[in-house]
C-alpha cells in the first residue's frame, strides 16, 4: 500500500473514530443524542435560513481573506481519483461531522448547562475550536473564531447540531473546490 493511500486512509479513520467515540461516550454517560446533543433536524426553513446566513458570511470571509492577503487553500497535486474521493470524504464530510459532534454537540451541551449558559457556551466553544486550528496564522484563527460564533449561534437558535454540521460541511467542500482549482 502506498504511503499516500495510508496517510489518506488515516485522514478518513481519525474523524470516523472520533464520531464513534462521541456516540459511545454519550451512550455510556446516558446523554440523549436527540435531547442533549441535539441530533435532530429542524424545519427545512430554519436550515435554509442558516445556510443563507452562512453563505453571506462565507462571501464576506472570502473578501476579507483577499483584502488582508490571508492564506488561501493550497492547491492539491494531481492525486489519483481514489485519493481525491477519500480526501473529500475525510475533509469535506467526516471531519466537519466529528468536529461539530465534539464542539457544538458534547462541549456545547456541557458548558451550556453551567452558569455560562448557551451564550457563554457559544463563545467558549468558538475559542476552543479556533485554538484547535493552531496550524494556521493568527488572522485565520481569528476568522475561525468568528466562524465558530456563527456556528454556535446556529446550534443554539436552531436547537440542532445538524445545522452547524451542514454549514461546516458546506465551508469545507467549498475549500476543497478551491484546492482542486474548481472555485476561486
Amino acid at each position: 500500500m502506498s504511503a499516500l493511500l495510508v496517510s489518506t486512509l488515516l485522514k478518513v479513520a481519525l474523524p470516523a473514530v472520533v464520531i464513534f467515540i462521541v456516540i459511545v461516550v454519550s451512550r455510556l454517560r446516558r446523554f440523549s443524542l436527540t435531547d442533549d446533543l441535539r441530533l435532530v433536524w429542524p424545519r427545512p426553513t430554519i436550515v435554509l435560513l442558516w445556510l443563507a446566513i452562512w453563505g453571506v458570511w462565507m462571501v464576506a470571509g472570502e473578501l476579507a481573506i483577499g483584502l488582508l492577503g490571508m492564506e488561501q487553500p493550497v492547491r492539491w497535486p494531481a492525486y489519483p481519483p481514489l485519493i481525491v474521493a477519500l480526501r473529500i470524504l475525510a475533509i469535506g464530510l467526516l471531519g466537519p461531522v466529528a468536529e461539530e459532534l465534539v464542539v457544538r454537540g458534547l462541549v456545547f451541551f456541557r458548558i451550556s448547562r453551567t452558569k455560562a449558559g448557551p451564550w457563554g457556551a457559544i463563545v467558549i466553544c468558538a475559542a476552543l475550536w479556533a485554538v484547535a486550528h493552531i496550524q494556521y496564522d493568527w488572522r485565520t484563527i481569528v476568522l475561525i473564531f468568528f466562524d465558530g460564533l456563527i456556528l454556535g449561534t446556529a446550534r443554539h437558535r436552531s436547537r440542532s447540531t445538524f445545522v452547524p454540521m451542514l454549514m461546516h460541511i458546506v465551508a469545507n467542500l467549498y475549500s476543497i473546490l478551491q484546492s482542486l482549482g474548481i472555485a476561486s
